[in-house]
Parts: structure tokens; sequence; C-alpha cells
């Protein structure tokens, strides 16, 4: 593997985080648009940083279960992307998908390998996959745990995986593990959030400076 993976920073809230994703040629940058989560970001704050940034980064709304007026509310905002991270059915991702013309990402909740099945139900319905530990406990928003699921799930199915759309990992990324994530699963793109962060919801530059450079300055391949 010789290819550094795109990286997406999730649930930011200031400019001056985007700012350093957009400096660091991050890929993505992910707003959480979800009551209740300690990453939430009202429309209009997001505007606001899109504005700014507009056409420097892909800006990617994340939405759990949502109806189309709060997903109109995130394209008006500037989204580039939707991302549906809840038990959106794959005819309620075409619906989305077909009325409003943007990439979509499914997230796929994993537990275990019969899990990483689900992409055959939704492959011609997204443009991405982001594959997330599953929250077993909880209604709506399955993931967001901080915690890692089984990558050997990926690597047993690799050549498999390849037949369908192309994925981001998630799940309890950070600077002790991102190295060895990507050397084993050869992800070409990754998400992280918490592991970003020395308090839930609070984004550390420290942190994301750390992350990107683990990932930079990483051999990979060298080592499994």
């Amino acid at each position: 593997m010789n290819h550094f993976p795109k990286i997406k920073f999730c649930g930011l809230l200031e400019k001056e985080q985007v700012a350093f994703a957009v400096k660091n040629n991050i890929y993505w940058a992910g707003f959480i648009y979800v009551k209740g989560s300690s990453r939430f970001i009202t429309y209009e704050n997001s505007k606001n940083i899109i504005s700014s940034f507009k056409d420097k980064i892909n800006f990617v709304g994340v939405f759990v279960n949502a109806d189309n007026d709060h997903i109109e509310l995130g394209i008006n905002a500037g989204i580039d992307y939707i991302q549906l991270h809840g038990e959106e059915s794959p005819k309620r991702c075409e619906e989305i998908k077909n009325f409003y013309k943007k990439p979509i990402i499914k997230a796929i909740p994993i537990e275990d390998e019969s899990d990483l099945k689900n992409i055959e139900h939704y492959n011609n319905v997204c443009d991405y996959f982001l594959f997330d530990k599953k929250n077993s406990n909880k209604k709506g928003y399955n993931g967001g745990t901080g915690k890692t699921f089984d990558w050997n799930i990926i690597d047993k199915n690799k050549k498999w995986l390849s037949k369908f759309k192309p994925w981001i990992l998630s799940g309890g990324l950070d600077i002790h593990n991102i190295n060895q994530a990507i050397n084993l699963t050869e992800t070409k793109a990754i998400d992280v959030s918490s592991g970003i962060e020395y308090n839930s919801g609070i984004k550390s530059m420290e942190l994301m400076d750390l992350f990107v450079k683990k990932i930079n300055n990483y051999d990979y391949g060298v080592q499994k």
C-alpha cells in the first residue's frame, strides 16, 4: 500500500477546525445535524462556516432518519455530501439521492461478518459506505460509539468488498491505532471524530495535527 487515504474529520464546530482541515488537505469536513449529539451544529452555524471555505473542502451533513425538511436545510447550508447514519432503507436512500442529486454516504454498523453483507442492499443507492462499530443499545444513531469493530472482518473480505462502492473506515480511530487500522484493512478513506478530541464534542487542534502526521509519516506495508 503506497498511498495516503482520504481523511474525513467529523463533528466539526468551529471555523478554525475547518481551516486546519483545509490547510492539511483533509478531503471531507463533517457536520452532525443530530440533536442530542455532543457534536451537534445548527444549520445556520454550519452555513456560516461553509461560506468561508466553499470549494476548498467537501462538506458532509450527517443525518439520522431525517425527513426531507431537515435534509433541505443542510442542502441550503451548502453541504456537498449527505451521510445517512440511521436506519434508512435502500428505498429511502434512493429517494434522497434522486431528489437532491448529492453523493450519498451510507453508514453500515458492524458487529460481525454478517453485518458487512448489508452493503449488497445499498450498493446501487449510495456512493460510499461508512463502516462503524454497531451500537446495539441505541436506536437511530447507530454508531458514534468511539469504539472499534473487528478489522479482521474487513481484512478477510477485501476481495469481495472490491466489487462494491468505495468504503470509509470509521469507529474508534485515534493516534494510537490508525496506522495499524490502515495497514490491516488497506482502507482508502478514514473517518475520525472522537479520536481527535480530549473531551467529547470538543476537538483538539493538537490531536488533529498528530493524527494527520501519524498517517503522513507512516510507511504503510512495512508492518502488518
